[in-house]
């Protein structure tokens, strides 16, 4: 029979010097077990080999070796296997003995009743699989602990590498805002410089030519100060100052600061304020960069002479106030949109990178997201998007309509205890 087959049933090994209660143990349990029986030990090392035995029960008095000698040398060479005496009165206290010191699993008098036998190696087949299902049991646990270290050893080491990685990127566009200031400062004064020593005898053309110049400074210090503005609002805990703002003064300075790229792209901005918004409670500083950010995406992303949505109310509840920009541009690529708040993220195709504010798709150093909603959650609320590639993009910003204090003061303790110290 196959080790397979052993296993099914179940295999029970007996060992006695005496051949017919040998027979008569394996007439008792040749329905329910497996039974090999042997004579000697040799004979049983021989068969424990070749099968897959989980119960041995040996006499105590074999010709070779005690059964106590024979099932202490099994604990050792195959631990798995329960081990069973029977055995007379005679020498009862080294049978206790060896069960206290763990080489035997139970024992059975002389002479027993077949009912008390079966009951006696159906309690050590049971004993058997119990431990069996625990060790294995132990065992994929074991493998478990082992893989979550492993995977916890790996996921320490991404996260102090991402630790780095950030506080490189940190201190990199620190040095580069600083270094960049420099040079935008000498061109700004040699612009100045040329005009005011040439002034009448400077050309069309040199005035063209220093007006370019000049745009492009402009640009470059435009984006240094934009990502100062990012690096002071990650390593500080900064706090909001709430006042009460009008609405209509509020969208009007928008529109003065937005018509310069409307008009170079021949857009509209159409706006939309409901009759009960007349005034919001918020920093105005910060939501004035919130919705100059989603706008300023909207002119960039979307086509000439298109139009772009701007609605401004209040949820039903009158909880929220909502603010809406809406374009029917190109739209955000589905492998973008899970990424665009993030932080110096434009977008994975380089192609589209640009540091201009004006040409129609093109992707800056992807500040102006992250900084929209950083200051969405600063007053306690949230940003998200709908976008569809192709169709436009759905940016709608929900905050309190009326900021409670330790929703700020929440957020300002949770930007303290994530903001990296910057080295000097």
């Amino acid at each position: 029979m196959s080790q397979s087959q052993d296993h099914a049933k179940g295999t029970f090994l007996v060992i006695d010097d005496e051949p017919d209660i040998l027979d008569a143990i394996a007439r008792l349990f040749r329905r329910e077990y497996h039974v090999l029986t042997a004579q000697t030990v040799a004979r049983a090392r021989e068969l424990i080999d070749e099968h897959n035995v989980e119960v041995v029960m040996t006499d105590q008095r074999m010709p070779e070796m005690s059964g106590i000698e024979f099932l202490s040398e099994l604990r050792t060479t195959h631990p798995h296997i329960v081990r069973v005496l029977f055995t007379g009165y005679s020498n009862i206290n080294d049978v206790i003995d060896a069960i206290n010191e763990g080489h035997v699993y139970r024992y059975i008098s002389k002479p027993w009743k077949p009912v008390e036998l079966r009951l006696f190696v159906s309690q050590a087949f049971e004993y058997y699989r119990s431990k069996r299902e625990r060790d294995e049991l132990l065992e994929r646990l074991q493998e478990a602990n082992e893989q979550l270290e492993q995977q916890n050893a790996l996921l320490s080491a991404a996260n102090e590498e991402l630790k780095l990685v950030d506080r490189v990127k940190d201190v990199f566009m620190e040095v580069v805002s600083h270094e960049l200031n420099t040079p935008i400062a000498i061109i700004f004064g040699y612009t100045y410089l040329l005009r005011k020593e040439m002034g009448e005898e400077l050309s069309s053309v040199g005035k063209k030519a220093l007006a370019g110049v000049d745009s492009s400074a402009m640009r470059l210090k435009n984006i240094s100060k934009r990502i100062f503005k990012m690096l002071d609002e990650e390593t500080s805990s900064t706090t909001l100052e709430l006042t009460w703002l009008d609405i209509d003064k509020f969208v009007d300075s928008l529109r003065e600061q937005l018509d310069p790229f409307l008009q170079k792209r021949n857009q509209t901005l159409e706006v939309s304020i409901s009759p009960e918004t007349e005034r919001v409670l918020a920093d105005e500083d910060k939501l004035t960069d919130l919705c100059l950010n989603l706008l300023m995406n909207a002119i960039k992303f979307s086509y000439d002479d298109q139009t772009i949505e701007l609605d401004i109310g209040h949820d039903d509840d009158g909880e929220q106030l909502v603010i809406t920009v809406r374009d029917c541009g190109v739209g955000i690529p589905d492998e973008d949109v899970s990424q665009i708040f993030d932080a110096f993220f434009s977008t994975f195709n380089s192609g589209h990178h640009s540091s201009g504010q004006f040409q129609f798709n093109k992707r800056g150093i992807g500040i102006g997201l992250a900084v929209a909603k950083r200051f969405a959650e600063m007053h306690g609320g949230h940003i998200q998007v709908d976008s569809k590639e192709g169709e436009g993009s759905h940016f709608t910003v929900c905050l309190p309509a009326r900021p409670r204090e330790d929703d700020v003061a929440a957020f300002s303790r949770r930007s303290s205890s994530s903001s990296h110290q910057l080295p000097h």
